[in-house]
Parts: structure tokens; C-alpha cells; sequence
């Protein structure tokens, strides 16, 4: 496969912040003394938030949303990121903030998966938290976001990555306070779900039964070089039948490097939409392939849409969002959100 031009988004460089904080979650994988003392010793102690749950981290950010930042930044993985970004998503909504006045979200590669982090050029956050502390300028990225009508996300969808995800939180909780409890978090927590939860649910699943109709005004069709080689209009059924994983994106990672979604940025008003029909059997053995996204066009479907509707025809099935398991969903709407957002890393 071809690697995809960024025709997308919108990249400036802007000058460092006369404000910033940064919120850094200290469970998150990765997290070390050193990155501890680096924090301490490159963000001044005011503006530093460390916090160890989802409930300390929502009322961190509350109240970094009414401080008057020219940008947050945080590490603690996908997840983390893309809750700050709907918290101030929902500022916006509200009208308690102007889309113009809003703050760019900082990202910082900490915790797991870090897709986003990686496409954005973060570097390694110790190095970063330095950047920040010297005044460096900011490389800012507004990317397109994908609306599930709950929240925006740069990444999703079904299938075994969303099942993964839901026993990998499984396992966590369940080895969480117990002797393994360090076994339970980061590449090794996830191998030791896939082997214990996951594989045995695949192996002995069958793939499921979706349809996905095209909502948008048109949907255009790919091949392996990403080429356009059809076109659907609205209401057409772009697959009916059986498939293994599908997401959406607007980025072209995946978590962990895998670059699942190269196309994804080739139209600004349209996101990537692949699916996987093939076996977990053809994964392993074309894992180099699999984890650069070239796989056989057989077992692939690529589409640019703008809107699609995803029906599980089969009963609810896993599903997850920007690496953050979401419970179980048998039918969702996926389009293009309205704006783009801001999204800022330290230039090094």
C-alpha cells in the first residue's frame, strides 16, 4: 500500500504559551520516579496535576476548564485525551466558551496505545516536559473528529480490538489489588487478556452479521493503493454479511504504532472506513503486514464516507472508542464531526 498524503489537516506553528498546565496521570503505563521528578522539575508545581482515577481526573479537568489556559496538556493514553477533548467540546456546546477561545489539548506520549501521540510527533515526554519548560513553540494540528452521537473520537468501531480492550478492563479489575496486579497493565496486561479472555472467544466465535449503509451524500470505494474504483449515493448498502472488526478514523494509528488507516486523511470532508473479513489465524501469520495495515484486498473493505450507518444484525457486540473499551452497541451512526480540533505538541 501507498502511504496517504496528509491533504487534511491544518498545521501551524505558534509561539510557546503564556499559560499552560499539565495533568499527568501517574497509573498510567510508563509512569516512572523519573518522569515524576521531570514533571516537577520542568512544570511549575501550580500548574501540575497528577491524578490516579477517571473520577480525580474528571474533576482535574473541571477545574483546569475554569482557569483561563492557553492550552492543557495531559498524557494518560488515547482515552485521556479524547475525554478532555469532549469536555471542552461540551464548554463549547454549552456556551460557556467560544470555539475560537478554546484551548488547544497538549498531548504528552504517556500511558497506552498513544495513537494519537504518535501521529502528532510527540516525542518521548520527558524530553517534551523540558521543551515546555525552556518555552518552546507549539506545533499545532486541527484534525477531523468522527461523531458516534455521544462523543467525538479520532478512532473506534467493533470488533476484536473493541473486545480486547473490554476484557483487557476486565482482567485489570481483576487482578487489581492482588499480588499480579502489576501483570495487569501495559503490553503485558494485554497479551495475558488476548490469551486467557480473548482467543478463546474468537476462536470459538463465528464473525457477525452487519449491514452498513451510506448516509452521507456519497461514499467512494478503494483499492490497495487507496484509488477510487466506486461510488455509492445516499442510502445505498455499502456491505451486508459477515465481518471480524470495522472502525472508523481519522488518523491513520491504531494504538501501539499499527498503522491501521492510511487513507484516512486523502478527502477533508470524508474519514476512513475499513473493515476485516478474514480469520485471526491470517493476522498472526501476516502480523508484520497486519501491523502496517496491508492486508489482501480480499479480506479489506476501504471506503471514504462522510456518514454511515452500522447495524450488528446479531445481537450487541464490543465496542470501543479511541482505545477505551465502551460497553457493547448493536447499531451505531458514525459521520464527520462539524469542527476540527486543535491538537498541540512542544517543537523540539
Amino acid at each position: 500500500m501507498t502511504n496517504s498524503t496528509n491533504h487534511v489537516d491544518a498545521v501551524r506553528v505558534e509561539e510557546p504559551p503564556a499559560s499552560y498546565a499539565v495533568m499527568l496521570n501517574a497509573r498510567a503505563r510508563g509512569w516512572t520516579g523519573e518522569i515524576h521528578a521531570a514533571a516537577n522539575r520542568y512544570v511549575p508545581s501550580e500548574h501540575l496535576f497528577l491524578t490516579d482515577d477517571f473520577r480525580q481526573a474528571r474533576k482535574t479537568i473541571e477545574k483546569l476548564l475554569d482557569e483561563d489556559y492557553d492550552v492543557i496538556f495531559t498524557g494518560g493514553g488515547d482515552g485521556t485525551v479524547v475525554y478532555l477533548m469532549n469536555a471542552i467540546e461540551k464548554r463549547i456546546a454549552d456556551g460557556d466558551i467560544a470555539r475560537d477561545e478554546a484551548p488547544p489539548v497538549g498531548v504528552l506520549k504517556l500511558g497506552t496505545g498513544n495513537a494519537i501521540a504518535t501521529y502528532l510527533g510527540a516525542g518521548p515526554v520527558i524530553e517534551d516536559l523540558q521543551a515546555l519548560g525552556a518555552g518552546a513553540p507549539l506545533k499545532v494540528r486541527e484534525i477531523n473528529l468522527v461523531d458516534d452521537g455521544q462523543r467525538l473520537f479520532p478512532f473506534g468501531g467493533f470488533g476484536w480490538d473493541a473486545q480486547i480492550l473490554n476484557d483487557y478492563d476486565a482482567f485489570k479489575d481483576m487482578v487489581r489489588g492482588t499480588l499480579f496486579e502489576r501483570l495487569g497493565t501495559g503490553l503485558q496486561g494485554y497479551g495475558l487478556s488476548i490469551a486467557t479472555r480473548t482467543l478463546p472467544k474468537v476462536l470459538l466465535g463465528k464473525a457477525r452479521q452487519f449491514k452498513i449503509t451510506n448516509l452521507g451524500e456519497r461514499a467512494l470505494k478503494l483499492d490497495e493503493t487507496g484509488q477510487v474504483i466506486d461510488e455509492r449515493g445516499a442510502d445505498e448498502v455499502l456491505f451486508r454479511g459477515r465481518l471480524r472488526i470495522t472502525s472508523p478514523a481519522t488518523i491513520p494509528y491504531w494504538g501501539f504504532g499499527v498503522r491501521m488507516f492510511p487513507y484516512c486523511n486523502l478527502r477533508p470532508e470524508m474519514f476512513e472506513l475499513r473493515w476485516y473479513t478474514g480469520s485471526i489465524s491470517r493476522v498472526v501469520t501476516s502480523l508484520p503486514s497486519f501491523w502496517r495495515g496491508a492486508m489482501p484486498p480480499s479480506v479489506l473493505g476501504d471506503w471514504l464516507v462522510s456518514k454511515v450507518r452500522v447495524e450488528v444484525e446479531d445481537g450487541p457486540m464490543a465496542y470501543q472508542v479511541a482505545g477505551d473499551a465502551a460497553g457493547s452497541r448493536d447499531r451505531v451512526v458514525w459521520q464527520l464531526a462539524e469542527h476540527r480540533f486543535p491538537l498541540a505538541v512542544p517543537l523540539r
